[in-house]
């Protein structure tokens, strides 16, 4: 039942973006599957049948995330912040809680193979609609002013102009990169033309940033120099007859405010902040240059609970370097291995420029590849994993 669940909430996790894709009116599709994740933890809990590796590790980081919240709620409580005004902050960073249900799906490499199917081949289908929808705009086939509405409803996407957006599910197109060139499954150069275009036509700097870097580091993981030099001659050539057609997309008018709104939040809390801020946070009610929430998740995170919340929020990633270090580098495991520590090291990067980190879509595959790290970890060295079809 645990294995099917997953499926189910992983497929819903690469298509439907930040979630209200798949709802109706006030119910969401990730919603009902929150419930069924928490149900189903519960069951395997109590299931003699159920292996349980690294079901207490999951159930630590729960508790420390309470942990984590105990200083800004306590100011929050002494501030009077209304309840709902908490609650609100506190609901997309709820899917901690799931991270239990993430320990006992992963026991065994068929249901880590399945995710990361599901991951590449999900990646490439949000890839093929989003391009077709943005193509689709530039030449009028695809109405703006329906389309519009529709994404307001679901606030899934961010339109720049008339012709371009950012779908969240960009996230996944990003990952699902990161998994076709370390995997290299079948027909995987077209898949990586294709998510490249998808990237690209998002016109998403803190994206691009985030899985260079991540595949950069890759690269050099796993010593693959020709992918190294062939990436820098790139960079030269472009940089060299096309570099100010990229700046001018990448750093247009229209688009300096976001720029500038960043900039404007790193300049506030360096001046603002003090030892009780860093130490405690002020809390879900304070506002960060006038506004509620900002783009840079681990501003928003020591803001609110001070540094023990940023000192938390890094532990998974300080957790998914000692599990991936302990995976023997031969065979088909160490790559599976690498495409999902690469991805959580492209998150931690993109979570500087957009909130993914403390959402349910940054949050959820953080744990599915955290506890596959764990447990690939712990697989005997000639064991083969490969992408293939979903079993």
């Amino acid at each position: 039942m645990i294995e099917t669940i997953f499926s189910i909430v992983m497929a819903e996790l690469v298509l439907g973006g930040g979630g209200r894709t798949f709802s109706i009116g006030s119910l969401s599709l990730r919603m009902l599957l929150f419930g069924a994740m928490i149900a189903a933890t519960l069951v395997g809990a109590i299931s003699s049948a159920r292996k349980r590796d690294g079901f207490a590790t999951a159930n630590l980081l729960v508790l420390a995330f309470f942990a984590s919240l105990i200083p800004g709620l306590l100011v929050d409580a002494a501030w009077g912040t209304p309840a709902r005004i908490v609650l609100a902050g506190i609901q997309p960073i709820l899917f901690w809680l799931t991270a239990p249900f993430f320990a006992l799906a992963l026991q065994d490499v068929k249901t880590i193979r399945r995710g990361g199917t599901i991951i590449t081949y999900g990646g490439v289908a949000v890839a093929v609609v989003t391009t077709i929808l943005t193509i689709g705009l530039y030449v009028g086939f695809v109405g703006f002013g329906s389309l519009y509405v529709w994404a307001n409803q679901t606030e899934e996407m961010f339109f720049r102009g008339t012709t371009n957006f950012f779908y969240k599910g960009h996230f996944f197109v990003g990952i699902s990169l990161i998994f076709c060139v370390i995997m290299a499954p079948r027909w995987w150069r077209i898949m990586v033309l294709v998510l490249i275009a998808s990237l690209a036509l998002s016109l998403t700097r803190g994206l691009f940033v985030a899985v260079a870097i991540a595949l950069a580091l890759s690269f050099v993981s796993q010593r693959r120099h020709i992918y190294i030099i062939a990436a820098l001659i790139v960079s030269v050539i472009v940089a060299a007859f096309y570099g100010h057609f990229v700046l001018d997309i990448l750093f247009d008018p229209t688009r300096v405010t976001s720029s500038q709104t960043r900039s404007r939040d790193i300049s506030y809390f360096i001046m603002t902040f003090d030892y009780d801020t860093l130490l405690f946070g002020d809390g879900l009610g304070s506002l960060l240059n006038g506004r509620s929430s900002v783009e840079n998740s681990y501003l928003w995170v020591i803001w609110r609970f001070g540094i023990l919340g940023l000192i938390f929020t890094l532990v998974p990633l300080f957790m998914s370097i000692s599990y991936y270090f302990k995976v023997p580098r031969s065979g088909e495991n160490y790559k599976l291995a690498s495409a999902f520590f690469f991805g959580i090291v492209m998150l931690y990067i993109l979570t500087a420029f957009n909130p993914f980190i403390n959402n349910s879509i940054g949050l959820m595959y953080l744990f599915c590849a955290l506890f596959s790290l764990r447990r690939l970890s712990r697989v005997e060295d000639g064991v083969v994993l490969s992408l293939g079809v979903i079993a």
